[in-house]
Formats: structure tokens, sequence, C-alpha cells
């Protein structure tokens, strides 16, 4: 038996590859939207990729079996399940997968079982030998330390999803050996999930041991456990649904982007209310930038923040040091859906400066230097990070507002007052600080180092 795993950071996104050594026959389960490695991987060890599977509709990400599809000229099978309804049935099922239902690859079996919790039409798939399930690809219903959360259709639907994904926990999967080797759809750093732990798979038998979402308890009490201290979803998480539902656009050998704009084609474009993502270090930001830009650095917690902060129906420029970061850039944009790149800025940030054209600042400050301006001068101290970090210890008198809420939230933000941003370490402060900027704000601050500098220097805090 052939088996990879492909690993997203960022996202922390676990998809697989599984064949059968016979017949050369392989799965690809819960792709992701840059197709590449699949192709590569396949080519490599000589496998023909017949069919895609998926556990559910995701909400995190845009699922890449449309593409991976295409990329072969429409030959393999997708198959999504038909058990949450005609409304969570992907328009790009080629098979509308129902309970105990066998994708056979040969020797190399996969069985669908429904488990609905997560999502409504939510399936694991089991790996067979003979009668005996040996592996378990569990999607988001289980992780290794947690299990998938219920709370992401919303309130209402919540109710029906706990105590659906109570029973898919305790009696659905609950007859399967100690010995069963659970793969899971996402890692730690995941929002699908609380406590999502690091290690990339497990078993069942570790996990009734470990996990404490695997203690069973009454109902009602394990649902109020579950949902205790539950991080905020991504405000684009329902937009991943639907994109999912109704089926992506194909992005092609090609990725969107690869288009020099001059200072001058940039300036009009902001003028016509397209979005400037600067990519740059928080460091290179605050010392120069186009104003009314937005700052993610680069790295794999861009598609995240973007997905927060990034307005989804207007184009992107690129602000970059390198224009080898624009690949880089464009995939974690397209994973979730933001296909609309129009290219990046040449030259980058000095060739706006050379063209005359107006930068803009943020000021940077030290821990020590905030200290001393919380004595004199009392600042707005706005602390970005989650709900859990700020329980476990902020700056007295600060104020909490989620990084991701910020810009629906500016009448909390006083504008006659200095307001420095703290976050863990200043990744998160950047981009909020970007947009306090856009926003019209003058007199702010980036905390640099964040509360692990705080913390570091003995400073005290708050719970």
């Amino acid at each position: 038996m052939f088996f990879y795993r492909y690993m997203v950071p960022g996202l922390a996104i676990q998809s697989y590859m599984i064949g059968d050594e016979s017949t050369r026959k392989c799965a690809v389960i819960d792709p992701v939207r840059d197709v590449d490695e699949y192709l590569r991987v396949a080519d490599k060890e000589r496998y023909q990729i017949t069919d895609i599977l998926e556990t559910h509709v995701h909400a995190d990400y845009v699922s890449g079996s449309v593409e991976l599809k295409s990329r072969l000229d429409g030959n393999p099978c997708i198959h999504c399940s038909g058990m949450g309804g005609e409304e969570w049935i992907p328009s790009y099922a080629d098979n509308v997968v129902q309970d105990g239902e066998e994708v056979v690859l040969g020797e190399v079996r996969l069985r669908a079982k429904h488990t609905p919790g997560h999502t409504p039409e939510h399936v694991v798939w089991e790996l067979m030998d003979g009668e005996v399930v040996r592996w378990l690809f569990t999607g988001d219903l289980l992780f290794v330390g947690d299990v998938g959360r219920p709370d992401l259709l919303g309130e209402e639907a919540q109710q029906t999803l706990s105590h659906q994904l109570y029973h898919s926990i305790f009696d659905k999967i609950s007859t399967l050996s100690d010995s069963v080797e659970i793969f899971p759809a996402h890692g730690a750093g995941s929002l699908c999930g609380k406590a999502i732990g690091g290690t990339p798979s497990s078993t069942l038998g570790i996990e009734r041991q470990q996990n404490q979402s695997l203690v069973q308890k009454e109902e009602e009490e394990w649902v109020a456990d579950l949902m205790s201290q539950m991080p905020k979803a991504p405000t684009y998480f329902p937009r991943m649904k639907k994109i999912n539902v109704q089926g992506p656009e194909v992005i092609g050998e090609t990725l969107p982007g690869h288009h020099p704009f001059s200072s001058q084609e940039v300036k009009e474009k902001k003028e016509k209310g397209c979005v400037l993502l600067d990519i740059r270090s928080k460091e290179a930001f605050a010392a120069a930038h186009i104003p009314g830009s937005i700052n993610i650095p680069l790295g794999p917690s861009l598609s995240n923040w973007a997905g927060w902060v990034i307005p989804y129906e207007k184009p992107i420029v690129i602000i970059l040091d390198d224009v080898d970061q624009m690949e880089s850039a464009v995939i974690e944009l397209l994973r979730v859906g933001f296909d609309d790149v129009a290219g990046y800025l040449e030259g980058g940030i000095w060739s706006w400066e050379d063209a005359g054209l107006p930068l803009a600042r943020i000021e940077t400050q030290y821990v020590d230097e905030l200290s001393e301006q919380i004595e004199k001068d009392k600042p707005f101290i706005l602390d970005v990070r989650t709900d859990h970090e700020w329980s476990v210890g902020h700056i007295e008198g600060a104020h909490h507002i989620h990084a991701g809420l910020v810009s629906g939230c500016l009448d909390m933000v006083p504008r006659d007052q200095h307001v420095a941003v703290i976050c863990g370490s200043g990744y998160r402060a950047s981009m909020v600080a970007s947009v306090l900027k856009g926003a019209g704000y003058e007199d702010i601050s980036n905390v640099l180092g964040g509360m692990s500098a705080w913390r570091e220097k003995g400073y005290p805090v708050v719970k």
C-alpha cells in the first residue's frame, strides 16, 4: 500500500494520498487547491489518481477537488457525502456517497461512515482489511487531542450538530478497536478545533486515554465543556462553505498575479479601490509603506489573516521585497478564495519612493518604552490577541479586541489618544496597526515583541 501525507502549515491542513500497489490506482483525500504536490508525487511514484474523496464541506479553505480533476483532464471521480441534505452536496460531486459505500482501488478499499456533528454531511473514510477497519481518515470529526467544533453553522444549527457530534463520537466510532490509526484533516493551529495536538496522527487507543473530548459524560455537560473557551471562528468561514458547495473556479497551471505594475499604475489602482497587500516584514512596513496598504507579512499565517481583514470583492496588488515571493503569496491567498490577485509593484517600495509618491510610517516601541509611557501618558493599549491569550494574562488597563474584528470595532478605539497595539510578538499588531492607519488613525504604535517580551522583562500582568 502507498501512503503520503501533505501538510500545509498555517491553516494546518493535512490531506492524504493512498494507493494500491497492484493496480497503481490512488485516491486523494481532502485535497487543497494548490494541487501540484499531488501530481508530482503521483508521477514520481507511478500512480494514477483515479478518485478524490472529501470528508465534508470545508469552512477554512477552498477544496482542491475541482482543480485536481481539471488538471487530470477530468478523469478522477469526486466522491462527496450526500447525507446532510441537498444543500450540502457540492455541485461538482460525481458520486454522492451514502453510508457504507466503498471506493475500491484494488485490495485497498475505503468505506464511508456518516459521522455528523462538525457538519451535517460529514463522513470518515475507513481503510478496510477484509471487514476489519485498520485506518480511519477522520476529517474534522476527530483530531489528535480534540474533536471538531459544532458551531460553524450558527447558534440554531449548533444545538443539532452538538447532539450529532456526541453520538458520532460515542456511538458510531466507539466500537472500533484501540489499534485503529487515525489521520485527521488538521493539526495544531487549525481553528476547526480548540486544542488540537501537535502530533500529525494517533490511534483510537491513545486518544481514548489522552483526549479529554473522548471522556464520556452526560451529553449536556460534554457539550458545555467542549464549547468552553472555543476560539472565535474567522469571519471568512461562511464564504468558504459557500464556495465549496458551489464549486471554485479552476486556476490552471499558471497562477494569477504575475503582472508587474509601475508605481503610477499602482497609484491608479489604489484610487479605484484596489487593496494593496504589503507582505514585507513588520519592521520594514513600519519604516515605510504606501498609505492605506495592509501589512500581513509573508508566512504560513498569511492565508488565515487575509481571510479576516481583506475584502473579497476587491482586486489585490502585492507589495513585496523580492518578486520570487510572489508565488508563495498567491498560493496562500488562493487557499482561502482570493482569486483576483492582479499583480505586484515592480521595484518594490523603493520604486514608489523614487516616483516621488508619498510614504507613511508606523511608530514602533519596545515594552520598556511602553511601561514608561503607561506611567506618564496613559496610552490606549489595544490587545489584539485571542480570548484565551487575553484571559491567561494581560496588561492592566488594556482593552481587548480580537485582531480579526478590529476593522468592525473602530468606534471602540479613540482617535484623540495614543494607541499602542500589542499582540503575542508583533505580527498581528502590525496588521492591526496598518488597518487603523488606513482608517485615518495617526497616533499609533506597534509594540515589538508583544506580550512575550512584556513577560520576559518581568512586567506585571492581570487575569
